[in-house]
């Protein structure tokens, strides 16, 4: 199928298609006018690849989850759980930080008489 389509199924912009090509996440055969033609697998790797994007993953984090698919290695499940412990720490540093503007905004809130959320 062409990359329009791949598009409407996925719910993937084409421009992030191409991206994803271009860094090895998906794969296309090209025609012999140029045009890109994609395996039916690659709908749902698609959408799989944009949820990850989706959650701030980095994209080697991504390649590693990619890699973890079928009859991988457990090289390549210790890989990716060393980088998630590195975006579990990462998390981790994101809600403290979140959690303390949170309670000042709330304290700032609550000085000016308005009830807290």
């Amino acid at each position: 199928m062409r990359i329009g389509e791949v598009s409407r199924r996925s719910g993937v912009s084409p421009r992030s298609l191409r991206y994803y090509e271009k860094h090895g996440l998906i794969a296309a055969e090209r025609e012999s006018n140029g045009y890109r033609e994609y395996d039916e697998s690659v709908v749902e790797r698609a959408k799989i690849i944009q949820m990850l994007f989706g959650m701030d993953f980095p994209r080697e984090v991504v390649q590693s989850v990619l890699a973890c698919t079928g009859d991988a290695p457990d090289a390549a499940h210790d890989a990716l759980a060393e980088q998630l412990e590195d975006v579990r720490s990462g998390l981790a540093e994101r809600i403290e930080r979140l959690t303390d503007t949170h309670r000042q905004v709330s304290a700032f809130l609550d000085g000016r008489g308005r009830s807290s959320r």
